[in-house]
């Protein structure tokens, strides 16, 4: 009698355990991690909206730089339930958890209650992407609304209704980030190729009347979020929406080097690493179309591939290569990671797989270049011990006396390469992982050879090996990694920490005030917590919203300069400024008669976060 038969449930009862660890990590995380300025840029600005203080694009307030739910989300859900990071995050949970069913069933309808339930786990043990959408950001709202498309579009004999309403979620889906633009499109291209003309014709037509719809409502000003996309010399029409190229960075530190691209793909792959390490081996291996279950399942295949891979090109050139966001890289994975985990599943669920030997020497080539970039993404922990305890030979002294003699890998990046630290360090963890790496796949060869009995092809039961041995390890590193080396004094208590400190902050500044912030972006959702107060809009920004150019159209997009940062810091009754913005010229202008300094107590969150300075005017 088949397991499926003797418990009816077990599957279900195996996916529901994964689903309650994802559930308790997440909880964990929303009451753990510190927030970021895009967190409480959303949630601020998304919730003035809800309140009907300003409107998504209105000139000379904020700078709407994403699509406009990414604010209004959020901001209703607070302005139903009040505003506060804790409200955010818990509905953020809320939504993770929904993503996560919507993974189930989809992968339930396109591969079976195992793979369904084995979804769920890889899910559960994903401890990067559970932490991103446990935080109050787009990220987890797209992944979920592209679960849920999936659950709608994906399957066989979809119904037209369902056809329509997943190319309506789609656009939803752009209009909530627009670097998911592509999305529509792959979609309706998608159901014209598998389900026909008239279910295209609909999903068109759906698309594009919503599309028209959020624009013709938001006119002109949404323009905004599409003019840096566009060439300035074919699109000089758009030059009065243009504004983010302007923006002076220079008060923060990014680090645009080499050493610290390569560090962030490093680690974007680990942090993704069985989406990324599994859908290269879907590439790898893609079954020739003759040897698909169904044309269905191909195409389903073909779809969520194509959707992947452009996705990861769009959202890799929008990271690595530019210098103020070279550390996004891993963040804005999250986005669509869905799309890439649907197309290993149906590839790997179809019982067949293109294992000829020349890929399968691109699947090892494959596997050591992500075992390099794993062991690169750990070089915290390792590298110092690498370079103490790597031994290699001294080829001179071989050659020369024919005394066999080593020297520590640190000594030769010291005293032969000339390498500085940082770089010796870097190269120390990735020459680890590489070596990892072949370990791991010569153990798998051995296990293979001599341990497992099969009746397959010996290239093939070998590639089904590294699969399962490379996927598994790929995944449960991560996840012992975090939780063996998981250390933080807000940890557990960080949202109470905030919240406290939010409203300690709130107590100092009189309602009415009009209040001048120059906090950081981490700062930034104490102001969910500072109502019935006048304030400078571009100001609540990201760690943005300073440039360089004129007054007026800087003003009226959302941005400021010095003039007007003068001007407003002059006319405010409260100034909260933080510490990196403390330059002389802003010390000496709070050493002048009129201005005296508020003791602020952050309380125990001044373990995490920096100081921030309140000033009042007093005459």
């Amino acid at each position: 009698m088949s397991e499926s038969r003797r418990f009816p449930y077990l599957f279900e009862s195996i996916a529901v355990l994964g689903l309650i660890l994802y559930g308790v990590q997440s909880w964990y995380f929303v009451h753990s991690l510190d927030s970021i300025g895009d967190e409480g840029s959303y949630l601020y600005k998304g919730y003035m909206f809800a309140r009907g203080d300003y409107y998504p694009f209105q000139e000379y307030t904020f700078w709407t730089n994403k699509a406009p739910l990414a604010f209004l989300i959020p901001g209703y859900i607070q302005h139903w339930f009040g505003p506060g990071l804790r409200e955010a995050r818990y509905f953020a949970m809320l939504v993770s958890i929904l993503m996560v069913i919507g993974v189930w069933i989809t992968a339930r309808k396109l591969a079976g209650k195992a793979w369904a339930a084995l979804a769920v786990w890889v899910l559960a043990l994903s401890v990067a992407q559970i932490s991103i959408y446990s935080e109050a950001l787009s990220q987890g709202l797209i992944a979920c609304m592209l679960a849920w498309m999936f659950v709608l579009t994906l399957g066989e004999n979809r119904p037209l209704w369902q056809l329509v309403l997943g190319s309506a979620l789609s656009v939803v889906i752009v209009m909530t980030r627009q670097n998911m633009a592509v999305v529509p499109a792959l979609l309706v291209g998608y159901i014209f190729w598998q389900y026909g003309a008239k279910s295209g014709w609909w999903a068109l037509g759906t698309s594009v009347f919503l599309f028209i719809a959020f624009h013709l409502f938001y006119w002109p000003g949404i323009l905004q979020i599409w003019a840096p996309w566009l060439l300035r010399s074919i699109t000089p029409f758009l030059d009065p929406f243009r504004g983010f190229e302007t923006i002076d960075r220079t008060i923060f530190t990014f680090d645009p080097s080499l050493t610290s691209r390569f560090q962030s793909f490093a680690n974007g792959m680990a942090d993704n690493i069985f989406v990324f390490l599994g859908s290269f081996c879907a590439f790898v291996l893609f079954p020739k179309k003759e040897n698909w279950r169904s044309l269905h399942r191909f195409k389903t295949a073909v779809f969520l591939g194509v959707m992947f891979f452009v996705l990861f090109l769009m959202h890799t050139l929008a990271s690595l290569p530019v210098d103020y966001c070279v550390h996004c890289f891993s963040g804005y994975q999250m986005f669509y990671s869905v799309a890439g985990f649907f197309f290993i599943l149906v590839v790997f669920s179809n019982g067949s797989l293109e294992t000829s030997k020349p890929r399968l020497l691109v699947l090892l080539i494959g596997v050591l270049f992500f075992a390099t970039n794993v062991g690169l993404n750990y070089y915290q922990i390792w590298s110092d011990w690498l370079l103490q305890n790597l031994q290699v030979p001294r080829i001179n002294r071989l050659l020369s006396s024919g005394n066999l003699a080593f020297l520590s890998l640190g000594d030769v990046f010291t005293h032969t390469l000339n390498l500085s630290v940082q770089v010796q360090r870097r190269v120390a963890a990735a020459l680890g992982g590489f070596l990892a790496g072949c370990i791991v796949l010569g153990l798998i060869w051995i296990i293979q050879r001599y341990f497992v009995q099969n009746t397959e092809k010996g290239t093939s039961s070998l590639v089904h090996m590294i699969l399962v041995g490379c996927l598994l390890v790929g995944t449960m590193l991560p996840f012992g990694v975090h939780w063996a080396s998981h250390e933080r004094e807000c940890s557990t208590r960080f949202l109470t920490y905030y919240e406290e400190a939010g409203k300690r902050l709130a107590d100092l500044i009189p309602p009415g005030s009009q209040l001048y912030w120059r906090g950081s972006g981490r700062h930034l959702a104490f102001m969910l917590y500072v109502d019935h107060v006048k304030i400078f809009p571009p100001q609540i920004h990201a760690g943005g919203g300073f440039a360089d150019g004129e007054t007026q159209r800087l003003f009226r997009l959302g941005f400021f300069n010095e003039e007007l940062d003068e001007q407003w810091r002059e006319s405010a009754d409260i100034l909260v400024v933080w510490d990196t913005y403390f330059t002389e010229e802003v010390r000496e202008f709070f050493e002048q008669p009129g201005y005296e300094q508020i003791p602020f107590d952050m309380g125990n969150l001044s373990q995490c976060e920096d100081t921030l300075y309140v000033f009042r005017k007093t005459s």
